[in-house]
C-alpha cells in the first residue's frame, strides 16, 4: 500500500481446502460485493494444505488480479 492509498477498511479471510473448482467463482463474487461497498478491502485466501489444484488456481488468480 502506498502513502496515497486509504487504509484498508475490510479484510476478508477465506480458508480453502481442495476447492479447485470454487476459488475462482468465490473470488469473483467476493470482489463484486466488496467493490459495491466502496471501501478499500483485501481478500486473503489461506490454502490449508490442498492436494488438488487449489494452489495453482489461487496463484493464477493472484497473477491476473494484482496491480
Amino acid at each position: 500500500m502506498s502513502e496515497t492509498e486509504p487504509p484498508l477498511a475490510l479484510s476478508i479471510v477465506v480458508p480453502v481446502y481442495n476447492e479447485e473448482g470454487n476459488v475462482e467463482p468465490l473470488c469473483g463474487e467476493l470482489t463484486r460485493v466488496a467493490r459495491a461497498l466502496g471501501r478499500p478491502y483485501e481478500l486473503v485466501f489461506v490454502n490449508d494444505g490442498s492436494r488438488d489444484g487449489t494452489l495453482a488456481r489461487l496463484s493464477a488468480l493472484r497473477a491476473r488480479t494484482s496491480t
